[in-house]
């Protein structure tokens, strides 16, 4: 099985999301200058989205949620209310991403 990684970066000076050209990458970690890099977490959401690290997503509930990585877990989950929940494809396709974290303020 070949897992896929795709990444994208918030750009916190122009205050844009974009896709990468060119990281840094440094003893096994990517940077970019004046940006938060974003990975995706290999989902997609119930219109064919793209799911990345600190989307906010829509339930059928209209409850929203974001998707963070879990250390302590090792994994993919959803930041509901204050507790992490697993993020599941079951969960993805009855889901729509809203936007990005960091594209709320704009």
């Amino acid at each position: 099985m070949t897992r896929i990684f795709k990444f994208k970066a918030w750009d916190i000076t122009n205050k844009q999301l974009k896709r990468l050209g060119a990281v840094t990458l440094t003893k096994g970690e990517l940077k970019l200058e004046n940006h938060i890099i974003l990975q995706f977490t290999g989902y997609v959401d119930k219109f064919g989205q793209e799911i990345y690290e600190d989307d906010i997503l829509l339930s059928k509930g209209e409850e929203r949620s974001r998707v963070v990585w879990s250390e302590e877990h090792n994994s993919w989950r959803l930041e509901q209310n204050g507790e992490l929940v697993t993020l599941t494809q079951v969960f993805t396709q009855t889901t729509m991403r809203l936007c990005n974290f960091y594209e709320q303020d704009i």
